[in-house]
C-alpha cells in the first residue's frame, strides 16, 4: 500500500549551509500511540560537496535507500517515515515504529548497495510522537 500523505518542506540557509526539513502530513485520526518507538537513521555524507550537500551519486543512493525502506515498511504497516532532515554533512530519517525489532528486521531485508549503507541508528521511545509534534506545530501550526 503506497503512502499518499503529502509533505511540508522547510528550508533554512545559514553560514553553515542549507538545511531542509521534510515533514509528512499526518491525518488527525492517525493512531500515534500505536507507534511509540522512534528510530533516527543518520546517513553521514561520504562524498559531500563544498557546500556540505551530498554529491549527485550519493543523493541517488539515499533516494534508493529511502524508496527501499519505505516500500518495505509500508508493506507491513509496522513503521512510518515522518521526517527527513538534510543538514550540512548528513541526512537524518525519522521513523516511528510499533516495534524496534520489527523495524530493524525490515531494514536488514532491503536490498543493499555495493558498499554497506553508511548509517547510524538511534532509538528512543516517544509515545505520542512528541518529537514529530514539536516540528509539526512550528511548521504548520498542527495540534
Amino acid at each position: 500500500m503506497e503512502d499518499q500523505r503529502g509533505w511540508v518542506i522547510a528550508r533554512t540557509e545559514t553560514e553553515d549551509g542549507l538545511s531542509v526539513l521534510r515533514l509528512k502530513n499526518i491525518e488527525d485520526q492517525f493512531d500515534f500511540n500505536a507507534f511509540p518507538e522512534r528510530l533516527n537513521v543518520i546517513w553521514d555524507f561520504q562524498e559531500p560537496t563544498q557546500a556540505g550537500t551530498p554529491s549527485p551519486s550519493e543523493s541517488e543512493a539515499m533516494e534508493r535507500f529511502e524508496d527501499r525502506i519505505c516500500g518495505r515498511i509500508e508493506e507491513d504497516g509496522e513503521s512510518i517515515l515522518c521526517m527527513v532532515f538534510t543538514e550540512p554533512g548528513y541526512r537524518e530519517y525519522v521513523f516511528y515504529s510499533r516495534s524496534t525489532d520489527d523495524f530493524l528486521s525490515a531494514l536488514n531485508t532491503i536490498p543493499q548497495e555495493r558498499q554497506p549503507y553508511p548509517i547510524e541508528i538511534q532509538h528512543e521511545t516517544d509515545q505520542g510522537f512528541g518529537f514529530y509534534q514539536s516540528y509539526a506545530q512550528g511548521l504548520r501550526g498542527a495540534p
